[in-house]
């Protein structure tokens, strides 16, 4: 409790400049410019603690959050787990440190704490972790000017890039996920490259014990082009499991992606579009899989609560056949954990789906989110999986294509500067797959949080 009441103390202590900094979704990239402007002018401010002067050519930020989440699931995982008696209360914080000396060099360190209540089965690796570093790197960057820079960053990180589809820090469940990493990176005008070689962080639950994947490495390029109306992500990844399991069983997997995505808008269009293809082996089997994923939205910014309305389309290929020496099976490496929605109950892989949504902003402060999901089995052959890539039903003997329908309601409320709230309401009926391999029960789903960053 000791360590939980020093984040609400330091976070009110700071609370006064939370209107000025710029929060963004890896902390170690938050825009602190506005705030340094504030604190140099009046240099008594209490709170100035970001950007600020400690040595001569050293600088250091202070920060963090708090997140607090309640959800509640009747019948999770369409009645395959235990039912939780009262919901599952989570709390998140962390707390950052970010030095910088001179020009060229800088240290970021970010210790997070997670703790879960009320889960019947206990907390799962995503759900609780005591204390250990989610961020702890050194990196050294050029001076840089208007013709670009580069640099490299070494040590534990989180990594995201473009919609979060193929690697995400996930910062929908209790435990976000990190890596031991060396990456490097260089811009010049619209583009920036990046290059890693990388391996996932275990979650474990208690205090300084989280450890280096023995079984899974991740090494790739990762470039970006900005454009006034469209912008191009382009990337290759390779992925290595030395323990991978798909309906066809364990065996070792080494995979390679090469993926595009397009992204951005014009006057009251937008778009988000992504293709991948994927090969290489799982044991002897060769795999050849792909994905497309979709999202074209218009806003009527003439109406009141300027209505977006989308139609989200996407497919991820299943193996069609276990014994004929191919896996067909999408592998998404590192995707965000609520990839389909706060049920959190499917994954991408051997599906597709239809989901039309809706988003109004109600206030100026609110907004309000509206979808239905409608899911399907790419091959009859292959199961179906979880996010995390578990396999929650295998094919059996069942032919059924349709997985499940899934319709949700959710608000987005900022009350103020750094705070930022949410209220989520789903509900879940299997489909004819589901029922017919024994999921048959239908499932709601209620999420509160509250979250401040600081």
């Amino acid at each position: 409790m000791s360590v939980r009441a020093a984040w609400l103390g330091i976070a009110l202590l700071l609370a006064t400049d939370a209107a000025l900094a710029q929060f963004r979704p890896l902390r170690f990239d938050d825009d602190f410019s506005a705030q340094r402007q504030s604190c140099a002018e009046d240099e008594n401010r209490i709170a100035c603690w970001k950007d600020r002067p400690v040595a001569d050519h050293v600088r250091m930020s202070i920060g963090g959050d708090l997140r607090w989440r309640y959800e509640h699931a009747d019948n999770p995982r369409y009645g395959l787990e235990r039912q939780d008696r009262w919901g599952v209360l989570m709390q998140r914080g962390s707390v950052f440190a970010d030095l910088r000396l001179g020009e060229h060099w800088r240290g970021f360190a970010q210790l997070a704490s997670s703790y879960t209540k009320g889960r019947a089965a206990g907390p799962s690796p995503v759900d609780e972790n005591r204390l250990d570093p989610t961020n702890l790197f050194l990196e050294w960057r050029s001076a840089g000017d208007d013709e670009g820079n580069f640099g490299m960053r070494v040590g534990v990180q989180e990594l995201q890039f473009g919609s979060g589809r193929a690697i995400d820090a996930r910062e929908g469940p209790n435990v976000r996920r990190s890596f031991e990493a060396v990456r490097a990176y260089a811009t010049t005008g619209s583009w920036r490259v990046d290059a890693f070689v990388a391996a996932p962080r275990q979650n474990r639950q208690g205090s300084f014990d989280d450890v280096r994947s023995p079984t899974q490495a991740l090494r790739g390029v990762y470039a970006t082009r900005t454009g006034d109306v469209t912008s191009l992500d382009v990337y290759a990844l390779h992925y290595e499991d030395t323990v991978a399991r798909y309906a066809q069983g364990v065996a070792h997997e080494r995979r390679w992606s090469l993926g595009t995505r397009v992204f951005g808008g014009h006057k009251a269009w937008d778009w988000n579009w992504e293709f991948a293809a994927q090969g290489g082996r799982f044991g002897d089997a060769e795999i050849r899989a792909w994905s497309l994923a979709t999202d074209t939205g218009y806003t009527f910014d003439e109406v009141a609560s300027q209505p977006r309305v989308a139609l989200l389309l996407a497919v991820a290929s299943g193996d069609e056949d276990p014994d004929d020496g191919r896996l067909g099976t999408l592998n998404p490496f590192y995707p965000r954990g609520n990839y389909f929605g706060d049920e959190a109950t499917l994954g991408p892989r051997n599906f597709f789906n239809i989901h039309p949504a809706l988003t109004l902003r109600l206030a100026s402060r609110v907004q309000l989110n509206a979808s239905l999901d409608l899911f399907w089995r790419y091959s009859v052959r292959d199961g179906v999986y979880a996010p995390n890539g578990m396999l929650i039903r295998t094919a059996g003997d069942s032919d059924a294509r349709y997985v499940a329908t899934i319709a949700s309601l959710g608000t987005i409320w900022t009350p103020a500067p750094g705070w930022s709230s949410t209220a989520v309401v789903a509900y879940a009926r299997p489909g004819a797959f589901l029922r017919e391999t024994g999921a048959t029960d239908a499932l709601s789903f209620i999420s509160l949080s509250l979250q401040y960053r600081f």
